[in-house]
């Protein structure tokens, strides 16, 4: 009776099989893991944030000229001028924000600033006019009497396109016969039609937290993965 030879497979022979098994693996998960990567959008949002403590009172400078994306141009203006008093009789000073060109406008309620808190999305939802009261002295009318850290919201035009932004007050004070306004800085997002959060500088984290790799990342760095796994068990 003839007996064919067993052959025996040497322990190096079959580490050397499963190295081969494991490397094929793990290239099929690369290729997975970028083409997966590959249909993920990438956001290229940006915001872009001018701090100041410009500040715009009676007693001092009466207007503030913002130009919010740095074009060279005035987007936006803060001053104290004179409104109807609550009466309709006389005129009292008054903080209002306006702008020069019809496209570039400012949130408003009721035809008044709107005072946003931090957080606040800023987006088409909001009503928007282009010239707006903020407060009169005393705080009778508008919002923005005595208020602290709050935001106004904007939106304006960069080559046709709505852009949206807002501008942050540290402080405004309504009391006679003093109104003032301390500024702490403004801020616009870059990418058309997209909303910005107020009080956003452009340092947020990313909103789905996504601040570690995932399995399929890490895998993703291709066969420069592979080959560091090869020089770790070679002997």
């Amino acid at each position: 009776m003839n007996v064919e030879p067993q052959t025996d497979i040497s322990l190096s022979t079959k580490e050397s099989l499963l190295s081969s098994a494991l490397d094929h693996r793990l290239f099929l998960y690369t290729v997975a893991a970028g083409a997966c990567l590959a249909a993920t959008p990438v956001s290229n949002a940006e915001v872009l944030f001018t701090p100041s403590n410009a500040v715009v009172q009676r007693s001092g400078p009466k207007t503030l000229a913002i130009d919010i994306d740095h074009d060279g141009l005035a987007d936006f203006t803060l001053g104290i001028t004179h409104c109807l008093s609550f009466s309709f009789s006389f005129m009292i000073p008054c903080l209002r924000a306006y702008t020069a060109a019809h496209s570039n406008q400012i949130a408003a309620s009721s035809k008044w600033a709107a005072v946003l808190n931090k957080g606040a999305a800023i987006t088409g939802h909001h009503s928007f006019i282009g010239n707006v009261k903020m407060t009169t002295y005393f705080g009778f009318l508008g919002f923005w009497g005595n208020t602290a850290n709050k935001f106004l919201g904007v939106r304006f035009l960069i080559a046709g396109e709505v852009h949206y932004g807002w501008i942050g007050f540290r402080s405004v004070k309504a009391e006679y016969p003093a109104i003032s306004a301390t500024l702490a800085g403004w801020a616009y997002e870059t990418v058309p039609n997209t909303p910005i959060i107020a009080g956003d500088m452009g340092t947020a984290a990313p909103l789905d937290s996504s601040i570690s790799p995932t399995s399929l990342e890490i895998l993703a760095t291709g066969h420069t993965a592979i080959e560091q796994r090869r020089k770790r068990n070679t002997p």
